[in-house]
């Protein structure tokens, strides 16, 4: 429901109000220290009663409505100015999120950014540095940013000789997408699920707990349908960019698509242990309103050039 709405929105309406809606989301990352739900040692949620809301999810849309609204005026033309000036938007909007601590969306976050900005044209150099100013700092980061968890999720998946608790997760998370062979055990036959041995299973871990119940046969049925997704995403896309002279729906139909193409695959390669688990959402998996709200956006923001050839 929340995509066909969004579907039919005005998209150049919703951009004129790109800023307004990040401030207003960085507002609302901000108050989470103040008045924010405290779960598992983070504030990350904004408890409403009927609905816990993950802020942070939204900077995703947010920074990306307002760099596309940005970069309209000057036809998508960068400079040393503009890029220093988004480049430190993101940045400064990206440290509250990690601050909460929530290393996983924030990376997430910084990564999207960066892509939205290789998107919409900005020079490579300034990419190149960005890429060894991290390799140089990653040493202070790691040391003074992280939290002591954070730096024990990267070691357990770097080392291997480290206790069986601090690998808990992952281990059973790798015995959860062996054990469910070719075929799986069935819908809702998860005996890492009902035994309580996979902690998050149905939010950070639920695509291992899908390779259990669907086996190899679901998992390639399901990364499939996410390629086909890309492929007419991408079409519908381009359809845009041939419509109007404007490259706004082009450029954010562009960042969505690799957003939940890359946040899907990035989640897939932390439950197989492929990459240290850092807390991602599947999209449309996970459950969680704030997750599913945000992809369920960008789907139907995707899917809306009439709605801005409208406008």
């Amino acid at each position: 429901m929340v995509s066909l709405f969004f579907n039919y929105v005005n998209l150049n309406r919703v951009l004129s109000a790109g800023w307004l809606l990040l401030v207003l989301n960085l507002a609302l990352v901000l108050s989470v220290e103040i008045f924010g739900k405290e779960i598992n040692g983070s504030k990350r949620w904004l408890d409403f009663g009927f609905l816990s809301l993950q802020p942070s999810e939204f900077m995703k849309i947010s920074y990306a409505l307002f760099v596309i609204q940005y970069l309209r005026f000057f036809n998508f033309k960068f400079n040393i100015f503009r890029s220093f000036l988004l480049l430190s938007i993101l940045f400064i909007t990206a440290a509250p999120i990690i601050i909460q601590p929530d290393l996983g969306t924030g990376l997430i976050y910084i990564l999207s950014g960066l892509m939205l900005l290789f998107i919409c044209g900005m020079r490579r150099i300034y990419f190149i540095l960005m890429g060894l100013s991290a390799i140089l700092l990653s040493p202070v980061i790691y040391n003074f940013f992280l939290t002591d968890y954070q730096r024990g999720r990267i070691i357990s998946w770097f080392s291997t000789n480290q206790s069986l608790s601090e690998k808990w997760n992952i281990l059973q998370s790798e015995i959860s997408i062996g054990s469910g062979g070719l075929f799986g055990d069935g819908f809702l036959n998860s005996k890492q699920n009902e035994f309580n041995f996979l902690p998050e299973a149905d939010t950070d871990f639920i695509f291992s707990i899908f390779a259990e119940q669907f086996g190899y046969v679901g998992v390639v049925i399901v990364l499939f349908l996410l390629t086909v997704f890309v492929i007419l995403s991408m079409i519908v896309v381009m359809q845009q960019k041939r419509l109007t002279t404007d490259m706004s729906p082009y450029y954010l139909g562009t960042y969505f698509t690799f957003i939940i193409g890359f946040s899907f695959l990035m989640n897939v390669l932390m439950v197989s242990g492929l990459i240290p688990v850092v807390g991602l959402p599947l999209p449309f998996f996970t459950k969680g309103g704030s997750s599913l709200l945000c992809f369920s956006i960008m789907l139907g923001l995707i899917f809306s050039s009439r709605g801005f050839l409208r406008g």
